[in-house]
């Protein structure tokens, strides 16, 4: 029995041991997948790792990178505003330095101009008191005796000296007719006698009376200013050289302008303070100056292009309407100094042509192909005061306080006291400028190169000179000259 259990306990040690070598077996099986799905984790963690690395280093570079940019923008930006600020700050310094200069020249004239005239002041003072002196003394009773007797006596010779002039000059009718009585033809081969010795005295007496008469009509009568008397024409646009012409207005002549022969003129106009005539053309864009009558030029401003300007002479100020470097109402000094904007014009769909200037009111009016525009000089008030097409010129009538303009070939004329305006005549040409001169518009055809003139004065508005086409002309440019 023990045999039989001891057996039985062998087969069950046996039984058991071999269920847990299974289980040993069974348990290094699982560590082995266990292990190898851990290795597997492991480097599946390792990937998701290095791509979350390589991910944050790339978005962590762009978001450095674009630091970077916008700090290195504001650096650059900042230092162009310094740029910018310093260059205002340099310009405002060199304008301040200049007008403080032109100051003190301006000063030290005045101050020379006071200290002669305090000098002129003195010396006429004394010759005042000298003469007033010498007038006491020589104003008593006795010299007014004698300076009466001297000219009665004068008086007496004037008037034998007029009886002796109205006997010669009786003497000389009886003689003339003489002459011609007694005249033998020159057929009959004599000649006119004359007797030398009675007609030589009264001759010299007749020539030296008319010439003191007209000495002292020269002396008595003031002298007249110097009429304008032309038009001066150039061509618009032309890429070749044109030589100005000229309209004579005393005689309506036209000829050849002798001084300038230039190409890719924009606009001209005259100043007659200075007597220079102001010359703007483009590529490249500038204004020139030339003393009236002479071939020589100078630059005024560099970098402006401008299709109309007009002078305030008694304030020393050209307007101009720009086109190049912007669209504006600009002015400047008759020395192309103080160049200013008055007003920018950007927000417009045109740039300006012609304008015009009422100087007792201030106010300039310009055209800019659809819009008749005024402001005043400092840039205030813009208002429109007509609407068109092929709006290009406007002149004023400061004296009658009326404004012309166009409105295609239409002339309009504007009262500017109302703003009312009235239709004047029907052009054969869309004018591209004019100018007034008593009474008479002259204007250039914009597609014909018609120069033409208009009546105004006359309400029928018919024509006070014969308008003529000039050949080899584009767009004449009118202005007028002495």
């Amino acid at each position: 029995m023990l045999r039989g259990f001891s057996r039985v306990l062998i087969c069950t040690s046996l039984i058991c041991f071999v269920s847990v070598e299974e289980r040993l077996q069974q348990l290094e099986e699982d560590l082995l997948d266990n292990n190898g799905n851990m290795i597997r984790m492991e480097k599946r963690i390792r990937n998701i790792i290095d791509a979350v690395k390589t991910s944050l280093r790339v978005e962590l570079k762009e978001t450095i990178r674009d630091q970077v940019r916008e700090t290195m923008s504001e650096i650059v930006q900042g230092e162009a505003f310094r740029d910018m600020v310093k260059s205002e700050v340099v310009s405002g310094l060199r304008h301040v330095r200049r007008g403080y200069h032109r100051m003190r020249r301006q000063l030290h004239h005045v101050s020379r101009s006071l200290q002669d005239f305090k000098d002129e002041t003195a010396t006429f003072h004394e010759f005042a008191l000298k003469n007033v002196d010498d007038w006491n003394e020589q104003n008593t009773s006795d010299a007014c005796a004698r300076e009466k007797h001297r000219l009665e006596r004068e008086l007496e010779k004037s008037n034998v000296s007029m009886a002796e002039l109205k006997k010669d000059n009786e003497q000389l009718n009886k003689t003339c007719q003489f002459q011609l009585k007694t005249a033998v033809p020159v057929s009959q081969g004599a000649g006119l006698r004359v007797n030398p010795t009675s007609t030589r005295p009264v001759l010299t007496k007749l020539v030296t009376t008319t010439s003191q008469l007209l000495m002292t009509a020269s002396l008595t009568t003031p002298r007249q200013e110097e009429e304008k008397n032309r038009i001066l024409i150039a061509s618009v646009w032309s890429s070749t050289n044109q030589q100005f012409r000229q309209l004579n207005i005393h005689n309506g002549s036209l000829s050849f302008f002798p001084y300038h022969n230039m190409s890719r003129v924009t606009c001209i106009a005259y100043s007659a303070k200075t007597r220079e005539l102001l010359i703007a053309l483009y590529k490249p864009d500038r204004i020139l100056a030339s003393v009236l009558d002479t071939s020589q030029v100078r630059v005024l401003r560099e970098g402006v292009r401008t299709y109309g300007m007009a002078v305030d002479e008694g304030r020393g100020v050209i307007f101009m309407g720009t086109h190049y470097p912007k669209y504006s109402i600009s002015r400047m000094s008759q020395h192309g100094e103080e160049f200013n904007v008055v007003i920018n014009l950007s927000m417009l769909a045109s740039y300006p042509r012609q304008i015009t200037l009422d100087t007792r009111r201030e106010k300039i009016y310009w055209c800019n192909y659809r819009n008749l525009f005024t402001m005043t000089y400092d840039g205030q008030g813009l208002s429109t005061l007509a609407r068109g097409h092929r709006m290009f010129s406007v002149t004023l009538d400061q004296k009658a306080g009326v404004l012309y303009y166009n409105k295609k070939n239409e002339l309009m004329r504007m009262t500017v006291s109302n703003n009312v305006s009235t239709r004047v005549i029907t052009l054969p040409d869309t004018p591209w400028n004019m100018r007034l001169y008593r009474g008479i518009l002259y204007y250039g055809g914009w597609i014909t190169s018609v120069l033409g003139t208009v009546n105004v004065t006359n309400k029928t508005g018919a024509y006070g000179l014969e308008s003529r086409a000039i050949k080899g002309l584009i767009y004449p440019l009118v202005c007028l000259t002495p």
